[in-house]
């Protein structure tokens, strides 16, 4: 066993990468490092009693990608292993979502290295990033400004499923093997492209900190991204425990105590934001320190209304807590006359039955309004900015946004909340508040049903 597969081994056993029996998925692009992995997997196969297939995702973005695709097929072949192959416009998906090719690229084969892992019952992807890789991605979010998850760098694991058993291993280290095994590989010329920073820190930044400043900057940036990340391990420990004690998973959202939040220290919450948003699905490589930053001024009462995270989610305060969710399509807004007695059928789906009866015969949950005031033609709306109503008792007019926070409505609800309108005033919100002098005196009034969608209302 070579010196390499020797030192691979040890990593393994001492970070708890692979167990026996495990069924792993080798993401190879045909590259050096990844070319390496595979066949130290491959020697590695027996002693584990491993199960491997071979994954390449095809971007497309270069005319040698093609041939790269073939070189890894047929390299699978030799060894007998599985291959899959998927690929999608990387370009397209970057335009759409105002990524750069890059980011664009790399959320798409995480996205396609999931997928076959659920497929397949696969519970390892390893992944071919080393040493060299760790300390350029140090010193490229250090460049751009990261925090602590930033400077932990690449972790040798992620999430129980992403592996990376070349991560302490260096550069020098994989291409003396593949010479040394005499192991083909393929170069990715974008790799020296000088137009990248990546490239820039590789070819520039790193060769001049070496002469300069320190001869084993990369041993030095690895040590301590591998210490930040022992830490960030345990914070994220502790991240579980505060979501368990103060938050809720409903569906495609989740929820997070304002209370208990606020009784948790900074940097503490800000990994509690993260841990949520990742059980909800926000691609975390988007999530910026800027995003993190405007929750936490939705918590303080800085920041008012949603505010926009990638993927197309968002955030938003709700009556004691902070809401993570998918965010949808706007209500549409919506102005229905009412003319008379009726069914009338909203754009939203909610039916309105309109008719003159007795107050108590009319339904608990029913809208009901003194018929001489509220006389047709009346006009039911969604709300609008700034609406407000002469509250009973109050002496004056209340607004509707703060009666609808104090009733405890979500967002969603409030957007498309029915207005009864009387020549241009508010005069009722459905079902929560009659404004003044438009409350039923006599036996006689005016009722008015609401049914949900899907709940047709009786027209008898």
């Amino acid at each position: 066993m070579s010196r390499l597969i020797s030192k691979v081994k040890k990593d393994i056993s001492r970070y708890g990468l692979l167990s026996r029996g495990d069924r792993v998925l080798i993401a190879v692009s045909g590259g050096p490092d990844s070319m390496a992995l595979l066949h130290i997997l491959y020697r590695l196969k027996e002693t584990y009693a491993l199960e491997l297939f071979v994954a390449h995702y095809f971007h497309g973005l270069r005319q040698e990608a093609a041939k790269e695709a073939c070189f890894v097929r047929k390299e699978a072949e030799k060894l007998g292993l599985p291959f899959i192959l998927a690929g999608a416009s990387v370009r397209q998906y970057a335009r759409r979502e105002k990524l750069s090719l890059e980011a664009a690229g790399r959320e798409l084969r995480y996205r396609f290295f999931e997928r076959l892992a659920e497929e397949y019952g696969l519970n390892r992807v390893a992944l071919a990033h080393q040493a060299d890789d760790l300390a350029e991605e140090v010193l490229l979010r250090f460049i751009r400004g990261a925090g602590r998850r930033g400077l932990a760098g690449i972790p040798v694991k992620r999430g129980g499923l992403f592996i990376r058993p070349l991560l302490l291993v260096s550069r020098e280290e994989i291409l003396n093997f593949l010479a040394e095994e005499k192991i083909p590989f393929v170069e990715d010329p974008s790799n020296k492209d000088p137009r990248f920073l990546r490239n820039k820190v590789r070819h520039l930044l790193i060769p001049f900190l070496e002469k300069h400043f320190h001869k084993r900057v990369k041993d030095c940036l690895k040590r301590t991204a591998l210490l930040v990340a022992e830490e960030e391990e345990f914070l994220g420990c502790l991240a579980l425990e505060g979501l368990q004690k103060y938050g809720r998973r409903e569906e495609n959202a989740f929820h997070l105590s304002v209370r208990g939040l606020k009784n948790t220290p900074l940097a503490l919450r800000r990994r509690m934001y993260l841990e949520a948003l990742k059980a909800i699905g926000v691609p975390l490589f988007r999530v910026r320190l800027s995003h993190l930053e405007q929750i936490e001024n939705l918590l303080s009462g800085k920041t008012r209304g949603d505010v926009a995270l990638p993927g197309g989610f968002i955030a938003r305060r709700e009556p004691g807590r902070l809401v993570f969710k998918k965010g949808l399509a706007s209500a549409p807004a919506f102005r229905e006359e009412i003319r008379g007695p009726g069914l009338y059928q909203l754009p939203t789906g909610v039916t309105v039955k309109v008719y003159l009866g007795l107050r108590d015969k009319a339904p608990a949950s029913a809208l009901l309004l003194d018929p001489q005031k509220a006389c047709f033609p009346l006009t039911i709306r969604s709300p609008l900015p700034g609406d407000r109503i002469r509250v009973p008792g109050l002496g004056g007019r209340k607004k509707l946004k703060k009666i609808f926070w104090e009733k405890g409505l979500s967002h969603e609800a409030r957007r498309s909340w029915p207005i009864i309108e009387k020549d241009g005033e508010v005069i009722a919100v459905a079902n929560l508040v009659v404004a003044e002098n438009f409350a039923p005196r006599g036996e006689e009034v005016l009722v008015l049903e609401f049914s949900p969608p899907g709940r047709p209302a009786d027209s008898n």
